[in-house]
């Protein structure tokens, strides 16, 4: 089966290798974005090993040495400038040669520069685009590495720039292409229409309008490769053509929200794991003593590879079999030394200073399965879980319409322990497809949700979600079809739900996907655009299919604009596994719950900086005169605490218009008094609006103020 990390380490190093340098000997040299995507698939000894005396980075001041170069960089014009510097600015150039690999081809006017500059001289001695403008993130996964996409995709502040949005979606064509190109595909394209969205969804077209643009470009790089070397396409039998599916967020908003509980998606959502492959934790040392440590959870732990798509309750079982496994085949012990359970298990790798690799492998993963299990307790999931999943299969476990849910939400919203209402409300919202203002009021009276959480159940309705049902008329808007768990996809209560991903892509498989549903770019009844026509961008057979196989399945490449989950991950492994056939998956970044809903939060308003986790997970307290304060902000969500949620700092313009600020102007105009703490503890965080009602915020929750006739419903 493909691995695309490797095809992407194979390419930069053969890149490295066949760089025809005087002496062997060569200094390799990056650029930030370049060195990024190397990191994703290449060790420093990898690249040290093909005769590179160091690695150094273009930004930073370097000196001079009697060796070629090697530039692997990213056609900005800012890096082609720096490389130019290293041989023009100062009297003696930085390097004797220099062999320039680009991550993408440049714009026309990059290119020109590039080569005005240096071939006169005979300073550039060679020059490749290697088509890796993306990250290899798993072996069937890539990402784009791009978070701040997802704002320019989806706010309506940057959507109104026209230029922003598209430019954008050229970007993503350009970085599309890269992948299909490294995959050795000329797949036919299929793009979500979006027909079971509000027909009011202004932004429907997306996936469409960026399936057009990656079809130009891939025909284009046919018709450029074909022109550089006529004989060199070969018909090709042994593989049908691929299949490149071009979604949006909108494609499933129930999976980005949901919480899940198999390992690797669990851990991700609980735990504070950076950019989900640095994990910090604590262990003892051979002295007994506690240490920290940070673990890399990639492709090279095979226990993370063996157990990442496993629920929580099997990782722990297989850990422990494991661990008592290896116990057996070492000598001193026996029997009596098993371990029942994950402390025993800790206590024991303590005493085993012999076996130090096995030990922190084992101390990483206990410390994950133990840290989530802490949380899934403390923050009553199991309660949690049971009510998100009736909202999102629209049955209970025993396949019957849920009839009490908003009954049996109200005391997990009361439960102050709790931090992530938010996302249970949103699922109600979404699947009772809107809800009347009444029963919103009284839902936010009891959640106390802050008003940045609010502000994300609102901006639910850019990605076509409706809100408020109307009380007149039937629904104009189609409700997703959900299938019911068959054979090997029950598993536990609290996982009921498929990602609607898993759906479209077996029916794809067995040839029952609608194609008015999910229509091609072109023609594949055969002929030069069809299924069995030569895939232009293969040089040679391919070599990873399955020996003894006569017809090799076609690749799966998915696209979701917007961000993909690690449930999503998951089905690509899935379904690679049961069907025989790679299913390659990315996007634009990769989504956990917590920045999902953060991100909701700024669409009016899209963040000027990047935002860094927390390095923790508090756990909230009951409100009192002291600490309301703090718990009426989302204690889930602390780094918003710094000044009313950081985003919203006194002085800066709020996503609705208006200015923010202690005692000043607030959302759509209106002058309110600054907020004040009662000596019953009472907490005026602000007021705000929806519809036609004035809310204000207390430690009683949202109170209805009053009909607000000067902004009648539409």
């Amino acid at each position: 089966m493909v691995a695309i990390h490797e095809l992407l380490k194979k390419r930069i190093l053969e890149a490295i290798k066949t760089a025809d340098v005087q002496g062997g000997w060569k200094v390799v040299v990056v650029d930030e974005p370049a060195r990024r995507i190397i990191e994703s698939s290449c060790k420093m000894y990898d690249i040290l090993e093909e005769k590179v005396t160091l690695v150094e980075d273009l930004e930073k001041t370097r000196q001079s040495y009697p060796l070629e170069a090697v530039y692997i960089i990213t056609p900005s014009q800012e890096s082609i400038s720096k490389v130019i510097e290293d041989f023009t600015k100062q009297s003696t150039p930085l390097y004797t040669k220099a062999h320039v690999f680009l991550t993408s081809p440049p714009e026309h006017s990059v290119y020109q520069r590039l080569m005005s500059s240096m071939m006169p001289t005979n300073l550039l001695k060679a020059y490749k685009e290697l088509f890796i403008e993306f990250h290899a993130r798993e072996a069937h996964v890539y990402s784009f590495e791009s978070p701040q996409s997802f704002f320019r995709l989806y706010s309506p502040v940057e959507n109104k720039v026209h230029s922003v949005f598209d430019g954008e979606l050229k970007k993503l064509a350009k970085q599309l292409l890269s992948v299909c190109v490294l995959l050795g595909e000329n797949p036919l394209i299929r793009y979500q229409k979006g027909i079971d969205l509000d027909p009011d969804y202004s932004n429907k077209s997306l996936p469409f309008k960026l399936a057009q643009l990656v079809q130009a470009e891939l025909d284009n790089y046919t018709r450029m490769k074909k022109q550089l070397a006529p004989g060199s396409m070969q018909q090709e039998t042994q593989r049908k053509r691929s299949v490149l599916f071009i979604m949006d967020r909108t494609v499933d908003m129930y999976t980005p929200i949901l919480h899940e509980f198999t390992y690797q998606a669990m851990a991700n959502d609980l735990l504070p794991i950076e950019n989900g492959q640095r994990y910090s934790y604590s262990y003892s040392d051979d002295n007994g003593a506690p240490a920290n440590k940070e673990a890399t959870l990639d492709e090279t732990d095979s226990i993370w590879v063996s157990i990442r798509h496993k629920h929580m309750k099997d990782c722990i079982d297989q850990l422990m079999t494991d661990f008592n496994k290896f116990l057996v085949e070492n000598e001193g012990f026996n029997d009596k030394d098993k371990a029942a359970n994950l402390n025993d298990i800790k206590k024991m790798l303590a005493t085993l200073p012999q076996f130090q690799t096995m030990k922190e492998k084992y101390a990483v993963h206990l410390n994950i399965a133990q840290e989530s299990m802490s949380v899934f307790d403390k923050e009553k999931l199991a309660e949690v879980a049971t009510v998100e999943q009736n909202c999102a299969t629209g049955l209970t476990s025993d396949s019957q319409h849920p009839k009490t849910l908003m009954e049996d939400m109200i005391p997990i919203l009361d439960n102050p322990v709790i931090s992530t209402k938010v996302r249970m409300l949103m699922l109600y919202i979404m699947y009772k497809r809107g809800i009347s203002e009444e029963d919103r009021l009284k839902l936010l009276n009891h959640a106390r949700i802050s008003l940045p959480e609010n502000e994300s159940i609102n901006n639910l309705e850019f990605f076509g979600e409706k809100l408020v049902k109307t009380k007149t008329g039937p629904s104009i808007t189609k409700k997703k079809k959900y299938r019911q768990p068959q054979g090997d996809d029950i598993h536990y209560e609290f996982s009921r739900y498929i990602p609607r991903l898993k759906n479209i892509l077996e029916s794809h498989i067995d040839k029952t996907l609608d194609t008015a549903e999910y229509p091609y770019t072109k023609d594949p009844a055969g002929g030069p655009d069809g299924a069995k026509a030569s895939s232009d961008l293969r040089s040679a057979r391919p070599t990873w299919f399955l020996k003894g196989q006569e017809a090799i399945n076609p690749r799966i490449i998915v696209f979701i604009a917007g961000g993909v989950t690690y449930s999503e991950l998951r089905t690509a492994y899935e379904i690679t596994t049961k069907h025989r056939q790679d299913v390659i998956i990315g996007s634009t970044h990769i989504l956990t719950p917590q920045k999902f809903v953060e991100d909701l939060s700024l669409l009016r308003k899209p963040p000027t900086r990047s935002y860094s986790p927390p390095k923790q997970r508090p756990l909230p307290t009951p409100p009192t005169t002291q600490n309301y304060n703090q718990y009426s902000k989302s204690p889930s969500s602390d780094y918003r605490q710094s000044h009313l949620g950081g985003y919203y700092p006194q002085g800066v313009q709020y996503p609705q218009g208006g200015q923010y600020s202690q005692g000043g102007q607030y959302p759509q105009g209106g002058q309110y008094p600054q907020p004040t703490h009662s000596q019953q503890g009472a907490y005026s965080e602000g007021n705000y609006q929806h519809g036609n009602y004035s809310y204000t915020q207390s430690n009683s929750g949202y109170q209805q103020q009053g009909y607000q006739t000067r902004h009648p419903k539409p």
